[in-house]
């Protein structure tokens, strides 16, 4: 479960990352009300940016530690259900 918790935190930041990449920083303005710099802008851009930022900034950070917590929690209980080792009775 863990590993599913950290790999969705990835792929939530690759997504804002290749949204950052590709620029659709600029189409936010659209969102406001106001035309980016470089001319006219797609709304739809505007939003995928918005909500990849919120994926990544807000949303993968909470995975991530989630994660890591599910983790630890999982190797302290895999060594208190590990039988304990005793010694071979004597002969």
């Amino acid at each position: 479960m863990s590993r599913q918790l950290a790999l969705g935190a990835a792929m939530l930041l690759a997504a804002f990352a290749v949204c950052h990449l590709l620029g659709l920083r600029e189409q936010v303005s659209v969102l406001s009300g106001t035309p980016p710099p470089a001319g006219g802008g797609d709304p739809l851009l505007g939003v995928a940016y918005a909500l990849a930022w919120f994926g990544g900034v807000v949303f993968a950070p909470i995975l991530a530690i989630a994660a890591g917590v599910l983790a630890v929690v999982d190797r302290l209980r895999s060594r208190r259900s590990a039988p304990a080792r005793t010694a071979p009775p004597p002969r």
